[in-house]
């Protein structure tokens, strides 16, 4: 256990399990802030993943069974993990040039598992390397043999006027863990509406966690 009475100048390096002094500044005071970034530890141990689609030209998706979404993760139900969603990141490559608009959802839920084959491996966030992850991920193709799952919450709209006029209120959206992806269930990111000529780049970032008793 850590003693106040054993604070120590400078960070400490220790391995996981040990106790460590609290820290103080070269004054004696004790240094309060922000070790690292939010998510710098769990990417440092590995468990981080991401799937990205660039250019897509969303089709309408609304949560239903063997739709096609942007970027769809299932959780096998053997994986022996949940995925802790930390956030999605959508940035308009072309809007369409007649007036419009796109809203962004997230859908999941429990769903049979897809027979449809995954188009690329999730990317691990501190390798860069896209093996290891339990997910089965689909991107911009129809996640076939899936069941219906419903609608979670919408995370960003873009809309425009015009070719030049267009305004994506979205960017990166923190989502900090409030969708947990448990073995047997699915999750989706898509827009309800079809736009042919209006295509986005889209992100989709999750921790893997051991399930705990």
């Amino acid at each position: 256990m850590s003693d106040l009475g054993l604070q120590r100048v400078g960070p400490t390096i220790g391995g996981s399990g040990t106790a460590a002094p609290f820290r103080a500044d070269v004054t004696g005071a004790q240094a309060v802030t922000d070790a690292h970034g939010r998510y710098a530890e769990a990417v440092r141990r590995g468990n981080v993943w991401f799937l990205n689609a660039t250019a897509v030209a969303p089709t309408a998706f609304t949560g239903g069974a063997g739709g096609v979404p942007i970027l769809a993760v299932m959780n096998p139900l053997s994986s022996g993990k949940n995925m802790e969603l930390l956030g999605i990141s959508i940035s308009p490559r072309v809007q369409a040039s007649a007036t419009g608009m796109a809203t962004f959802s997230i859908w999941g839920g429990v769903s049979a598992n897809p027979t449809g084959t995954p188009l690329t491996p999730p990317i691990n966030a501190m390798t860069l390397v896209g093996s290891g992850s339990v997910g089965r991920a689909f991107v911009n193709t129809a996640a076939t043999g899936s069941t219906a799952i419903a609608q979670i919450m919408p995370v960003a709209a873009h809309y425009w006027s015009s070719a030049v006029g267009s305004v994506l209120a979205g960017g990166f959206i923190d989502l900090a863990g409030l969708v947990m992806v448990i073995p047997g269930n699915l999750v989706a990111l898509g827009v309800a509406s079809a736009l042919t000529s209006a295509t986005y780049d889209a992100t989709l970032f999750w921790e893997e966690v051991n399930i705990l008793p």
